[in-house]
């Protein structure tokens, strides 16, 4: 079994920190209950009774080979090329099939070595030198080598014509990447990037082989990885299939014969999926509801609830570069008019915090300072006289009518519709528009939008992640809002070794961004997995673009 180093050689104190951030378990799980079968769709298994409720000692028990781990997602991918892709639909059915450079370990939330073997940090913090791991073959029976790594982050770095970098942001740093043989890897940066290896260890970051991509131009049609999971199928609308790899690098894994992610748009399904065991796990980009959480609580005692600390939001981007959302003051507006504390109660069950573009915690403002914020204070009368007063200035006295692009997703059907009715306290008039998925990642992607909605989630808890949606051109800042003292604040804090420097510039770049308005994010919330009793050595991660590999599970049954 491949050794799993925890390699603490760097000097820079914030770097130790943010590794030891990523997926830890939050404790022990909720119990939770069995519920009355009911008819069961098509595509999914029939409904199974509930063993007893298992302890947080389950780790403990034998391991058992065998099983297929059922696990239900919201959408198909988009395109199977994850380097592309920003939607989770296309990561988590996925990535089994790969590996990283260095992933989480879910249960002690350390990073730990994946197709690196071991890693260490030049004393100056410019050059990680990752010793890879030997013999590891791709699904196809050709060897992996450095150069499938050196080509897989350079397309990310410095993507080719007609390719979307979707993570291009977490490579602003690194200045090159060299193999000076097949079993190394050195990436060398600009500056000193605190956050490189817990960013780099979300699953995000999997190697693909240098031959397919040569061969193919890109990994949008092709599934092909040295994970423990190869892929068997996708079927559109119904499962991605995945069947266990006999070749892993990791002998003895992984434990279950394969994995099946059943595609079921409907919320409703979904969780009548789940409570009557037709699937077993649910999905780590859908989160459970606060209302299906009270009555699994109440109702479903045998079934387990995992709590991830995890950092999620509803988010509105708006056109920054056309009319109406163009302008300033119209995003002004629009902040102004959004009742927030309503928000909460109405799309998260009260069960929310209130907080900015920095999620409350370490980094984010205190609430009370929050509370006095424009947009954010209540009662709404002020800021909504204030919100038509801009509107007027803007050159529309009597509103406007708009598009709300919203992806057909119930969560975010939910979040449009109560933005709907913030708008017309306003007088902006807006239809919904409701698409899937793919066709509206595309939409906006392309710019061919007004204002979206959609769910947002920071892939660790750490201000770097505003990089991915608030930076120039960065590939999930969509609406095309470009500001250089945002850049240039966003790159001094990503450097930035002293915790209260680092703190003081991030306020900044908060002011920033309450003042411009990109896109409106209303409040951040955590999220919660759910597994049936069989399902063992499961731990809840911290940030929910980790740990999906599930290289380590077992099923009792």
């Amino acid at each position: 079994m491949r050794s799993r180093h925890i390699l603490l050689v760097a000097t820079l104190s914030t770097t130790v920190a943010l590794i030891v951030a990523g997926c830890a378990p939050a404790g022990a799980p909720a119990a939770i209950t069995r519920a009355t079968p009911t008819a069961a769709a098509t595509t999914l298994p029939a409904p199974q009774a509930a063993e007893p409720a298992a302890t947080p000692k389950a780790a403990a028990q034998q391991q058992r080979q065998g099983g297929v781990l059922t696990i239900s997602v919201g959408a198909d991918p988009p395109s199977f090329d994850i380097h592309q892709e920003t939607t989770i639909a296309a990561l988590e059915p996925l990535v089994p099939a790969y590996d990283g450079l260095v992933q989480y370990d879910h249960h002690t939330g350390s990073i730990i070595g994946d197709l690196a073997e071991k890693w260490e940090l030049s004393p100056d913090g410019l050059v990680y030198t990752f010793s890879l791991q030997k013999g590891v073959k791709w699904h196809d029976g050709k060897p992996f080598s450095s150069s499938d790594v050196r080509i897989s982050l350079e397309r990310q770095k410095d993507p080719p014509k007609g390719m979307r970098s979707g993570h291009q942001q977490q490579f602003r740093s690194v200045d090159r990447i060299e193999t000076p043989d097949e079993n190394t890897v050195k990436v060398i940066m600009k500056q000193p990037y605190v956050s490189f290896l817990a960013q780099f260890a979300t699953d995000w970051f999997v190697v693909f082989p240098r031959h397919v991509l040569e061969a193919k131009g890109d990994m949008k049609k092709e599934v092909m990885g040295t994970g423990p999971y190869r892929f068997k199928s996708h079927s559109l609308g119904v499962s991605v299939e995945l069947t266990r790899s006999p070749d892993y690098f990791m002998k003895g894994l992984p434990y279950l014969d394969g994995i099946t992610y059943y595609i079921v748009k409907d919320a409703g399904t979904r969780f009548s999926a789940f409570r009557t065991g037709r699937i077993k796990m649910t999905s780590h980009w859908i989160p459970l509801t606060p209302s299906e959480i009270a009555t699994l609580k109440s109702q479903h005692p045998s079934l387990l609830l995992w709590e991830s600390s995890a950092d999620t939001f509803p988010r509105h981007p708006m056109n920054a570069v056309k009319p109406p959302f163009g302008d300033t003051r119209v995003r002004q507006a629009v902040g102004l008019a959004y009742d927030r504390q309503t928000a909460i109660k109405v799309l998260a069950d009260g069960q929310a915090r209130l907080g900015t573009f920095v999620p409350p915690g370490e980094w984010g403002r205190p609430e009370a300072d929050v509370l006095k914020l424009p947009g954010y204070r209540q009662p709404k009368d002020a800021d909504r006289a204030e919100a038509k007063r801009l509107l007027a200035e803007a050159g529309y006295p009597e509103g406007f009518k708009t598009t709300l692009s919203v992806r057909a997703k119930s969560e975010d059907q939910k979040a449009g519709e109560f933005l709907k009715d913030q708008l017309a306290t306003i007088g902006i008039a807006a239809t919904l528009e409701v698409m899937e998925v793919a066709a509206y990642t595309s939409r906006v992607v392309a710019n061919d939008f007004q204002i979206g909605t959609q769910a947002g989630k920071f892939a660790l808890s750490d201000p770097d992640e505003l990089g991915r949606y608030f930076l120039s051109n960065a590939g999930q800042g969509y609406g095309k809002w470009a500001n250089k003292r945002f850049d240039d604040l966003f790159a001094e804090q990503s450097r930035t070794v002293d915790i209260a420097r680092r703190k003081a510039i991030v306020k900044e770049m908060d002011d920033v961004l309450l003042q411009e308005l990109p896109s409106l994010l209303p409040f951040w919330s955590g999220a919660v997995i759910g597994t049936w009793p069989e399902v063992k050595n499961f731990a809840a991660p911290a940030n929910l673009h980790s740990c999906m590999r599930l290289f380590d599970i077992w099923l009792t049954k």
